[in-house]
């Protein structure tokens, strides 16, 4: 149950277009408090937190390497761990792709850290999505984890 919910709110955020990009942990907020059936609870500052996580772009580009995609993850220059509720995040890699013309690669690039993920490189809490931004800081990409 916790998995249909809490993911499904997750995805649904992360669907919710530019209105929800500000903010997409506000979302996931209202989300489940709406499938608590609890009285709406608006916060009263930005409840999504973005870190950057140095070490884990690092370990991704040494295993990217490993696997004769170095050429590929060098696009990425920042790894985000946007934190959505307490236990649920996304993984945000910022790149030097073009809008126009980086969506294949960022898509690509996407499912690299899917597999890279998979190999039990993860954190404490669940992450939902990995979100691949251009270089001008908007979405390119966005699969589930």
């Amino acid at each position: 149950m916790r998995e249909t919910v809490w993911g499904g709110c997750t995805r649904r955020a992360l669907q919710g277009g530019s209105a929800a990009e500000v903010d997409r942990g506000s979302w996931v907020r209202g989300c489940l408090n709406g499938v608590a059936n609890v009285p709406e609870q608006l916060p009263t500052g930005p409840v999504t937190k973005r870190n950057t996580d140095v070490e884990m772009l690092e370990q991704f580009r040494a295993w990217a390497r490993t696997k004769g995609e170095a050429q590929q993850v060098d696009h990425a220059w920042m790894l985000a761990i946007v934190q959505l509720t307490e236990q649920d995040y996304d993984v945000e890699l910022s790149t030097n792709y073009s809008a126009g013309s980086g969506k294949p690669d960022s898509e690509s690039l996407a499912q690299s850290f899917i597999e890279f993920w998979d190999g039990d490189h993860g954190r404490n809490g669940t992450a939902r999505n990995v979100l691949v931004l251009g270089a001008d800081g908007k979405r390119l990409a966005a699969q589930r984890i």
